[in-house]
């Protein structure tokens, strides 16, 4: 199988911007400001279902940063201060843990907007991994971060399975943390295995298909660890990844190919990504049998939201190129 995804959080689009700084100005209400986003969200899904993706988000157009939903609903956390987004131009609230961490309501009660999702199509939702999470928080009550890492876990699993409930078929797990780093040693071995055990605690036998997306690093840094992780499929930033240390390997779970640059405003050719696509997936799966997705090497949001249309448009075309070639199936 050969579908197609994004990976994160969408841009927001013109008219979504410019009344989210009028309501900044106060020359906007609550009322006219929810109104924004409804009509935001039906556009980005529109755009995804057009497009022909495998599986639809919301575009998560109300989430500030990745951990912000979850640093204001998790019970024992709270919102702290400004820090940079990895090496982007970017930041986000540094969750402050302060006590236990205890889930207490779904995101979706108030960060996802359920009812504009197609009913005959997947969705997909988007949430932080538990490395990510422990490693990026503030942590002022557990013994350390790998007890915070297992905490949180604990709470994201009963999110999943409160999403699966709502009807969400796949979960993404974003995991920037675990391969980012200006230090080229590899992830210890023993973070690893913690890593594995908290994933475990997290999504075994959730009824929905996980993904454990990195980006911003080398995905080849956890490996042959990463094979053993919990999670249906292994999401790899091409663009960070080095290309000739994985096809040393051969992979059993899926993949999620982050092909399209989603830091980059330029525009790929179609046929090179389907070449470096079709190089990597006869290295790392030798029987031709796989299950693939072809998707931006993380969020869009980076980019300007016209530009990140023909960014998902290009997904789906080499994603259909690659379906004809292997004969691969949605």
């Amino acid at each position: 199988m050969i579908g197609c995804y994004i990976t994160g959080a969408l841009p927001r689009p013109k008219d979504l911007i410019e009344v989210t700084r009028a309501y900044d100005r106060g020359r906007v209400d609550d009322k006219d400001l929810e109104r924004a986003f409804d009509e935001a969200t039906v556009e980005v899904v529109n755009a995804q279902v057009s497009t022909g993706l495998t599986y639809i988000c919301d575009g998560m157009l109300k989430w500030q940063d990745l951990l912000r939903p979850f640093a204001e609903n998790l019970g024992g956390a709270t919102v702290g201060s400004l820090a940079r987004w990895f090496n982007n131009n970017t930041f986000y609230r540094i969750p402050v843990v302060t006590d236990k961490i205890v889930w207490k309501k779904s995101i979706a009660d108030k960060w996802m907007y359920v009812k504009h999702l197609p009913k005959n199509l997947s969705w997909k939702a988007i949430v932080p991994a538990p490395y990510t999470f422990a490693k990026l928080a503030e942590n002022r009550f557990y013994k350390d971060n790998n007890e915070l890492m297992f905490g949180y876990a604990k709470a994201l699993r009963s999110e999943i399975e409160s999403l699966a409930k709502v009807g969400f078929k796949y979960v993404q797990l974003s995991e920037p943390a675990l391969v980012y780093s200006s230090n080229p040693s590899s992830t210890s071995m023993g973070e690893l295995d913690a890593v594995r055990e908290a994933l475990e605690v997290a999504v075994k036998g959730v009824p929905v298909k996980t993904c454990l997306q990195t980006f911003f690093g080398d995905f080849s840094r956890i490996l042959p660890e990463a094979f053993d992780f919990p999670v249906d499929h292994l999401g790899i930033d091409l663009y960070e990844t080095s290309f000739e240390e994985i096809r040393k390997y051969v992979f059993e779970k899926g993949v999620a190919l982050g092909l399209v640059d989603s830091r980059n405003s330029l525009m790929e050719k179609s046929d090179e990504l389907v070449a470096i696509a079709r190089r990597l997936l006869k290295s790392i799966y030798p029987s031709d049998k796989c299950e693939v997705f072809i998707c931006p090497n993380c969020d869009l949001e980076f980019l300007p939201w016209e530009r990140a249309k023909e960014k998902m448009k290009l997904i789906a075309i080499v994603a259909e190129k690659l379906r004809k070639e292997f004969g691969g199936g949605e």
